[in-house]
């Protein structure tokens, strides 16, 4: 199973990160660098992740101390949409741990701004994931609306009130020109889309480890 968001909450609630050996290798309220971070490791260099038959790793959450902390039913009651979803492939994570590894969900950091989020390029303003800067290095969870209707809004009055002053003159793409050239100068790959910080979770990706895995079973087989 690929590609499901799973909340924050689920560790406020007392669902605690183990690994492979029932080990809680990080605190459970460690921010979510932090805890990203330490899931990599454990994963990585650690070498105590659990392989899934996707031939992908991962750490257990265990979500059945939700229930054991709270009472029965209380995982029902906070997060009965996370259940409906897992019940969907036979999986109760009220019941039973559930696999989880970080991935690129929110930035942490971003743009710096200022209170009307107006960048330090004149006339160029930032909001939403891209700006970051509002919650400093670490945004807490659930209140990332602060960037996109706060924010949002104070760009768009102070901008509409800087354009009725503002000449933008004869429109050119030299910044552009002069960026290229940089990244010439300094070696860059300019092929490269992005920076790659995570692995690659493409399902097609997944299927074809699978696939490698019943080909190595079936080789083993035929000797």
């Amino acid at each position: 199973m690929l590609g499901l968001l799973i909340s924050e909450a689920l560790r406020a609630q007392g669902a605690q990160v183990v690994n492979a050996d029932g080990e809680m290798f990080v605190d459970r309220l460690e921010t979510r660098d932090a805890l990203s971070s330490a899931i990599i490791r454990e994963c990585g260099e650690r070498s105590k992740g659990v392989l899934t038959p996707t031939g992908m790793v991962g750490v257990w959450l265990d979500t059945p101390l939700i229930d054991l902390i709270g009472g029965d039913g209380t995982f029902q009651r906070r997060f009965a949409g996370i259940r409906k979803r897992f019940n969907k492939y036979d999986i109760d994570p009220a019941r039973e741990p559930i696999l989880v590894y970080p991935t690129q969900h929110y930035q942490n950091g971003g743009i710096k701004v200022d209170a009307n989020s107006e960048t330090d390029i004149p006339n160029l303003f930032a909001v939403g994931e891209v700006q970051g800067g509002v919650h400093g290095h670490n945004r807490l969870g659930s209140n990332s609306l602060v960037d996109i209707f706060v924010f949002g809004r104070r760009a768009g009055k102070f901008a509409a009130q800087k354009i009725k002053d503002t000449r933008i003159g004869k429109l050119t793409l030299d910044h552009v020109r002069a960026y290229n050239k940089l990244l010439l100068q300094e070696g860059f790959d300019k092929d490269l889309v992005s920076p790659m910080l995570l692995p690659d979770y493409r399902f097609e990706k997944a299927l074809t480890n699978v696939e490698h895995a019943h080909h190595g079973e079936r080789s083993s087989d035929a000797q």
